[in-house]
């Protein structure tokens, strides 16, 4: 153990000597060279070359033995360059005989398959033997172009400089086929949407091995790369890049992932159903109004608004209420008195939404019609209502001026609760029949009833989403509402056929509605009840809620369907965004907290009935701050996407069943279930390190970036019988790989559940001890070793727990650190040390000095230097007197933070010494720029400087590095005379160890302070 500090000290200090002088070296230049436009091999973007060959000779040529210089250009001048010797290595190159006279090759990369593409739908019969007939196209110089030449005996042909020029011209007529790699091709006839344009003819005519080309002139390349392709095919490297690029660029990706995209979500939710009441009533009393005249339709209007379970109001244009009905009365507590004649914004609009609503009055009057408008308005006691708004301008011969309609249905409800229409079809299905018995009295009274039925068509069209009507006996359908423009209205009703309708509906609904209807027809039911969905003129799905009636004949046989339909859409789209949201993180896309434990619930009962037995598994990603506060949170939230889909990648190819979330910020889980032995689950756990230890480019920031992980691991049933238990235990099992120095994994064991008892027990009584000051100091005498005399003391935390003495800080300070704690409880050292020192400069003690321990979390809050600031001014000690001790790995961790207060400290006057240096991980280099006092060689190394070289090397050594650059040097732990004798010969400056003074309480340590000088 101590050869191998020794030569970790010694390497560190190499490392210092190595960064103080310049070094000079060189590698190996190696000319590289692309075609430009190859995807998703290689291309260019904004002056950048990207692509599979890039990628790949980047992790071939090491960085320390070969410089990379890449370039690119069109593909026949690519491979001119490499032929003549002007570049090193292309890539990729079709292994063809022919080209071994020229170049070298490595061992195969990939496989390339060779297709024809041809227009779809090109009526000419194409085959490999009268391909001389057509016009062929190839890239030029490519191998393809071989092939065509030489295999197929194609003498006249076109070529193309790029193989998306090749692509165009196809698609543009100038080619009638195209001879290509179908890799390549697939790309770009994605990527310019040809895909309803272009398809393949003939595919895998010729299957060719690919490879990196290599110069004649640099032979020794050839076995460098076999070499390497090897090693990175053994470690899976390979394969994980080549899955990367070509699992994407393919036309069954682009099917997958267009099936799975969320259809966006619309703002508005427009239901209205109080219209139909209104129609209905209108329709049922058409002939009485006819008998009765004018007044008797006013009459009929006045009870049709009464009854209206929805706001109606008339008013003019200036805005003023000429009428305002029951409901409008029950909704705001006004009555129609205090209203009418009043401007409908000056009492029920708030004041910041008045100039728009009063607006809204002028579109009216130039749009005539103003549907699904939503605002919020006062009611008399002070509620804001939502309401849902259509208006209609009326003009009509028989009114003096012109009138806006408004009806208003309150969705206030609704908006709290997305839930819509689920309570309205009681209200709705006695004025569904009336309106559908409406619409058949309307159908038999023809001249006479003309003029109303233009009224009906008018309030229909108007206020209702759409009206369904079909004549089985006349094959006839008719469609009326708002949305009847929406579909091919003329198309629909010239087909001489009663179930062209069906045609028009979603294939997952087709059947089911016509079996509705067919069941209901069969049993003689008059009324049905369906939702589906239905393709309007612009070829988008809408959701449909239909109440039909059937009427039948005297035979009882059916002659004619008429349905009411409201348009939910906007619903259902909204219901699915909620959906998404409440199960599914929006910036990885995969499932969430709430649907991992619904999900594990769901399989904890399976494996009941299956008797099986699955693993969970609790991921943190290490130090993940660090990337967001170096490199901003897009850089973060880029990385954990694209730390998500390598991850997803991965646990697709297993043959166990999985399920993947991101639970938290930096955390994710796995189920795998089904397992054959638990051995599995090690086996996955470690292939995932590597996962999260490969590097991952990162575009917003143009570099790449890798972390560590550290797992949990939890199986079921062992480990618990419920979600709660598997959670606590392997939360309890990542916890403990953390606290083993993280980027490892840990499965749980029942002793972690008594471990975490007895932590939580611990910061119970922690924080009972904070507020009853439990604590108390003592102190350690540190001596300088020229004169012997007491030079300061450290002062070191103790805990006297009531009942139990005293608790070790080997026990409690982790927990402390862990729960937070040791922020107050660090504030509280540092005011009784403060306190201390104080009290001891009243007695005369004015010479000493006081060393005080910090934590790494208590050093890093925002508030700690006002916190010390704060103290020194309550106490009036100075600043001088005190030094803070920090470990060398927490001064270095987030450095820029650590040197601004350090320096802040600095310059009122404290000092800092690196505690147990030559025991953390941190550089010299970030130490030299820190501004340090001195630093306390760790007691490891003192209490075998007397029976090892090496250790007594090592303390020489920090002793000499430490006074070359002004540092003083305190040796812990000091315990006999000859480890003093040693230390004094090498020139150590002070000592501190139970040879001079074991710690003592104040009143103990402050007799040895008045004698200054302690005997040994």
């Amino acid at each position: 153990m101590m050869r191998k500090k020794y030569f970790l000290f010694v390497f560190t200090v190499l490392w210092l000597l190595i960064s103080i002088f310049p070094v000079y070296a060189g590698n190996t230049v190696v000319k590289f060279e692309v075609d430009k436009n190859y995807p998703p091999f290689s291309y260019t973007s904004e002056g950048r070359i990207y692509g599979f060959s890039i990628d790949l000779a980047n992790i071939v040529f090491e960085p320390d033995k070969f410089d990379v210089k890449l370039s690119s250009d069109e593909w026949h001048k690519v491979y001119e360059k490499l032929v003549k010797g002007q570049v090193d290595v292309v890539a990729p190159v079709a292994i063809l005989e022919e080209r071994k006279k020229y170049i070298y090759f490595s061992k195969p990369i990939l496989t390339r398959h060779v297709g024809l593409y041809t227009k779809k739908g090109f009526s000419k019969s194409v085959s490999l033997k009268n391909l001389k007939k057509f016009k062929i196209g190839v890239l030029k110089s490519d191998y393809t172009e071989s092939i065509l030449k030489e295999k197929l005996n194609v003498k006249v042909y076109s070529t193309f400089p790029t193989v998306e020029k090749l692509i165009f011209a196809l698609a543009n007529g100038k080619i009638e086929a195209a001879l290509v790699t179908q890799e390549i091709a697939n790309y770009f006839i994605i990527k310019n949407n040809l895909s309803d344009i272009l398809e393949i003819k003939i595919k895998n005519i010729y299957i060719t091995k690919s490879a990196f080309g290599i110069s004649k002139k640099r032979p020794e390349l050839v076995s460098y790369i076999d070499k390497r392709l090897s090693y990175l095919e053994d470690k899976g490297i390979f394969d994980e890049l080549y899955f990367n690029y070509f699992s994407t660029y393919s036309p069954e990706y682009y099917e997958r992932k267009n099936r799975e995209t969320i259809l966006t979500f619309l703002f508005i939710l427009a239901i209205i159903f109080f219209a139909v009441s209104l129609t209905v009533l209108i329709m049922i009393k058409i002939n009485k109004r006819l008998e009765h005249g004018k007044r008797a339709y006013e009459s009929y209007a006045q009870l049709l608004a009464d009854n209206a379970n929805a706001i109606v109001l008339t008013l003019n244009l200036k805005g003023e209420i000429i009428y305002f009905n029951k409901f409008a009365e029950q909704l705001t507590g006004y009555t129609s008195e205090e209203v009418i004649g009043k401007k409908w914004t000056d009492i029920f609009i708030p004041s910041h939404r008045r100039e728009y609503i009063e607006n809204l009055f002028s579109k009216i009057a130039e749009e005539k019609v103003l549907n699904d408008h939503e605002n919020e308005i006062i009611t008399k006691n002070g509620d804001i209502r939502w309401i849902l708004w259509n208006n209609a301008l009326i003009e009509s011969p028989y009114l003096n001026e012109p009138l806006i309609i408004s009806t208003g249905l309150d969705v206030t409800q609704i908006k709290k609760t997305q839930q819509l229409l689920e309570e309205s079809y009681e209200e709705l299905e006695q004025t569904n029949e009336e309106l559908i018995n409406a619409l058949e009295t309307l159908n038999k009274n023809s001249q006479v009833l003309e003029e109303e039925k233009e009224k009906y068509k008018f309030f229909v069209d108007n206020v209702s989403d759409l009206v369904f009507e079909l004549d089985i006996n006349q094959k006839k359908i008719e469609l009326y509402g708002k949305l009847k423009d929406s579909f091919d209205v003329e198309t629909i009703c010239s087909t001489k056929s009663s179930l062209v309708w069906l045609e028009y509906l979603h294939e997952d609904d087709r059947g089911k509605v016509f079996r509705k209807f067919q069941d209901a027809i069969f049993l003689g039911d008059e009324y049905v009840e369906l939702d589906f969905r239905v393709k309007d003129k612009c070829g988008r799905w809408r959701w449909l809620s239909s109440r039909a009636h059937i009427n039948y004949d005297e035979q009882k046989n059916p002659e004619k369907i008429v349905a009411v339909c409201v348009d939910w859409t906007a619903k259902k789209e909204y219901e699915n965004k909620i959906e998404y949201l409440a199960y599914y993180d929006t910036l990885t896309g995969l499932p969430n907290r709430k649907l991992f434990e619904e999900t594990l619930e769901d399989w904890l009962k399976k494996t009941k009935a299956e008797k099986s037995t699955g693993a969970v598994v609790l991921i943190d990603i290490d130090n993940f701050k660090d990337i967001n506060d170096i490199y901003g949170h897009e850089a973060g939230d880029e990385y954990l996407k694209a730390l998500g889909e390598k991850v997803s990648e991965y646990l697709k190819k297993l043959e166990v069943k999985t399920f993947f979330a991101r639970v938290g910020g930096d955390e994710f889980a796995i189920i795998f279930h089904g397992l054959v032995k638990k051995e599995q689950v090690i086996e996955f756990c470690a292939q995932l390190l590597k996962i999260f230890e490969s590097e991952i480019y990162i575009e917003s920031i143009d570099r790449h970036l890798f972390t560590s992980a550290s797992m949990g691991i939890s199986f079921y049933p062992d480990d618990g019988k419920n979600v709660k238990e598997i959670f606590r235990n392997v939360d309890m099992a990542l916890s403990s790989a953390k606290d083993n120095g993280k980027n490892d994994f840990q499965i749980f064991m029942p002793f972690m559940l008594m471990k975490n008892l007895k932590k939580i027990e611990i910061e119970k009584n922690l924080k009972k001890a904070i507020e009853e000051d439990q604590f108390e100091l003592y102190y350690q005498p540190v001596i300088n070793l020229k004169d012997m005399e007491i030079h300061s003391v450290e002062a070191l935390l103790r805990w006297n727990l009531p009942g139990k003495g005293m608790v070790s800080p080997l026990e409690f300070i982790p927990v402390a650190e862990e729960s937070g704690l040791i922020v107050k409880i660090g504030e509280m050292v540092i005011e009784k040390a403060f306190s201390d020192i104080k009290n001891w400069e009243r007695k005369g003690i004015d010479y000493i000095n006081m060393a005080i321990n910090l934590s790494v979390r208590q050093f890093k809050t925002k508030f700690f230097v006002d916190v010390v600031k704060k103290l020194i001014e309550r106490y009036s000690v100075d600043p001088q007197k005190i030094s803070f001790e920090i470990t060398e790995t927490g001064a270095v961790e987030n450095f820029d933070v650590s040197l601004k207060i350090l320096n802040f400290l600095c310059q009122m006057g404290i000092k800092f010494m690196i505690d147990d240096f030559g025991t953390g991980y941190s550089s010299l280099i970030y130490l030299r720029k820190l501004p340090i006092g001195g630093v306390k060689i760790d007691k490891s190394f003192i209490s075998e400087i007397e029976s090892s070289k090496e250790s007594r090397a090592i303390v020489e050594g920090i002793v000499l590095l430490a006074h070359k650059i002004d540092l003083k040097v305190v040796a812990e732990g000091v315990e006999t005379k000859k480890e003093l004798e040693i230390l004094k010969e090498i020139g150590c400056d002070f000592a501190q160890g139970y040879l001079f003074s074991k710690p003592l309480p104040k009143t103990e340590v402050e007799k040895l302070l008045i004698a200054k000088k302690i005997t040994v």
